[in-house]
This record gives C-alpha cells, structure tokens and sequence, in this order.
C-alpha cells in the first residue's frame, strides 16, 4: 500500500483532474499526499528586453496561494495529510531531483499541462520523467474527468503486458496496490511476434520452420506466464493469461486494451533489451503514447535493472529466446 503519494500541478483546472484518483487511493491507504509546483524562470533570449519582475513575482505568489488553496481543500473535504512544495527550477529535472531526494511511493499526473489540451504534456514533463523518475508514474488521460467525491480507483481490469524479464515483472509489486482486492482481475500479456512467412505451406519450407518456431515460442510464453499468474494468485489476486501473436505488439496491445474494456495498462519501461535503452520509438513508448486509458509505468532502477537483465537470461534459455514479446525496451 501506498504511504506517499506525489501530484504535480502546473496551475490549470486541466493539471487538477488528477486529483479525484490521487485522493481515493490516499483514503485507501492513508497516504499522504504532496501536492507540488515547479516554478520555472523565464529565460530571455541575449539582447531581448527586460522583463517585468513584479509581474513575474505576482505570478508566482498567485501560484503559491492557489497550491495552498487545493491543499486546504483536500484537508478540509477528505480529511487527509497534505502538504504543498512550491520549487524553482527547470521542471523535469527538478521534479526528478524533488523525486529522487524524498521517499515517494507513487506519482499521479495529467499527460497534458498548461498550453491546452492540443499540446502533449508526454513530449515534455511526464516524458522526461517516465524516462527517469525513480518511482511509478500514474499518468491520467484526457477525456475523463473522475468525480470529485471518487471513493474507490475504478481499475477494475488491468492489462499488465510482460515479455519473460523479472525486470518487466517488477510493475507488478506496482500495480496490486491500484486494485481492488476480489474486484479487479489482471490480465497478464504476451505478444509473439512472428517471423515474415512465405507462401509455401510444405513440411519442407521455410514457413513450415518458422510456424514450428512460433508455436513453440508461444508455448514457451504460455508457460511463463502460467507461472507468473500462478505466484500473483497466491496472493489473492484474480488473474487471467493471454498470449498473442502478433506483427506490431503494441499495436496488439492497444488494441486489447480497447476490446477488453481495460480501465489501466500497467508496465515497465525496459524489457528484455538493453538496459541502458530509453523508451523512445520502442513498443513500450508507443503504447504509453497510444493509449487512451490510464497507464501505470515503472523504471526499475539501474543496479536493480542491471541485474534483472542478467536474470532474465536464464529465462529465455528456458523459454527458447522468446525475443520480440511486448515491452521490449
């Protein structure tokens, strides 16, 4: 269960809509939660004029008085410990900064920010922060406003993909404490991605071989994620399992999380690639860029990754190389 709980506001009602989700799972777990603004300086190009310091200064007073509002607020209707920070300082790295020098249990935020909703939020402050934030990232999409008085998360169906590492499997710890216990099933994921088949069916061909190392992949990832669903219902969880094959896994993914009414993806942000490898142009940004749901992402420390990875080679000894599965970072 959660103890701390961090929700970044850039000042507009859109920034806000995270709140309702923050503030139920803070109930649930008596969490506190942190309410916290970065205040970035405005940097004028060499040669451009002076700035007006008093309004500059009025905007952040006016910031710091609002932040102070909400916290009232949420003190006030849902009785809960909440505490502002208000910093100064490029936004993603001293959110990352703020981030990395506290203990935090999990960061709720919108996917968009100030600027409107027709510019992504994901290009600038939740990406840098999905890339190297040491704890979750709860990002909210547009298009949903969770009611105010929300008692419990509405996470009834989570879609957890996985690809054979213990480093993906690490969201897991993650995600069972979004859920409702005996109400939310989590359906376990694998994407096969097969290789480019030739038209000759024959025993002889190739693409006889390469149907042959497909199903076995495929059983091989069955079997894996038996496991994993074994070790998740020993804790009371409801699980499912679901292997797929596949030419685009995150397209596959998307698009199983609309046919399954899935209310959240949760996953790691490295799979079973190069640790050192970011999201970017990967299946795991994709999905978390194409997803109309809520996502749940977790980057699992660099020492902890590194050794995961390491791991996650005896695994795919066993499971026969099952190398292009979903969230392959």
């Amino acid at each position: 269960m959660y103890t701390s709980i961090v929700v970044p506001l850039d000042g507009s009602a859109f920034g806000n809509y995270a709140l309702p989700v923050a503030v139920a799972l803070a109930r649930r777990s008596d969490a506190a939660v942190h309410l916290v603004h970065v205040h970035e300086p405005i940097v004028l190009p060499e040669g451009a004029p002076m700035y007006d310091t008093r309004l500059y200064h009025d905007l952040r007073q006016e910031m710091q008085s609002e932040l102070t509002a909400v916290a009232a607020q949420l003190t006030s209707e849902a009785s809960l410990k909440v505490d502002t920070e208000f910093l100064d300082g490029p936004v993603v790295a001293t959110l990352q900064r703020y981030l990395a020098d506290r203990r935090h249990d999990l960061v709720v935020m919108m996917t968009h920010g100030r600027g409107g909703l027709s510019r992504a939020w994901i290009g600038s402050v939740a990406d840098g922060l999905v890339r190297h934030a040491p704890v979750p990232l709860l990002l909210m999409r547009p298009g949903t406003e969770w009611p105010s008085d929300l008692v419990e998360p509405l996470f009834r169906r989570v879609l957890v993909p996985l690809d054979g590492s213990t480093m993906a499997e690490e969201v897991l710890n993650h995600v069972v404490s979004l859920g409702t216990p005996e109400a939310t099933v989590y359906a376990l994921l694998t994407v096969v991605v097969p290789l480019p088949m030739l038209e000759d069916p024959s025993p002889s061909s190739e693409a006889f071989t390469v149907r042959s190392d497909v199903a076995r992949r495929r059983d091989a990832a069955l079997a894996y994620l038996t496991g994993v669903a074994r070790e998740l219902r020993e804790t009371g969880a409801l699980v499912e399992t679901r292997v797929e094959v596949h030419q685009q896994p995150a397209q596959r993914i998307l698009d199983f999380a609309n046919q399954e009414h899935v209310d959240l993806i949760a996953l790691s942000t490295h799979g079973r690639g190069a640790v050192s490898r970011l999201l970017h142009g990967s299946v795991a940004d994709k999905v978390v860029r194409g997803a109309t749901v809520p996502v749940l992402v977790y980057r699992p420390g660099r020492a902890r990754a590194e050794s995961a990875a390491r791991g996650s080679e005896g695994v795919a000894a066993v499971t026969g190389a099952v190398s292009s599965l979903a969230v392959r970072g």
